[in-house]
């Protein structure tokens, strides 16, 4: 029969590095303790994990709603330049067009 402190160490080697640190801040009286507050990290974690995962598809979505608000204004942004050139090369047409008069 193993003792308690061997099963416990046994235990916690079976879980990753940072589980076993949590693990080890609950601080456990028995294995049967350690057992149900391995359970209950596994459950903040993943639930965690989805949290994390919410967030980082929330702001991929910010992020490409930006990009595209921005492409769009760049696009209008564009229309108009086009515009204002398009009426300088009118005005400068019909300036050079124009018979000049002599004073």
């Amino acid at each position: 029969m193993q003792t308690p402190c061997a099963a416990k160490s046994r235990f916690s080697k079976a879980f990753e590095d940072d589980f076993v640190v949590m693990l080890r801040e609950r601080t456990s009286r028995t294995l049967g303790d350690m057992q149900t507050n391995s359970i209950e990290i596994e459950a903040n974690r993943a639930t965690s994990a989805t949290l994390k995962a919410k967030e980082e598809k929330t702001q991929r979505n910010i992020k490409t709603s930006e990009e595209a608000f921005t492409s769009s204004k760049t696009k209008t942004e564009d229309s108009k330049i086009d515009e204002i050139t398009s009426l300088l090369r009118n005005l400068c047409n019909k300036i050079e067009t124009q018979p000049r008069t002599i004073q």
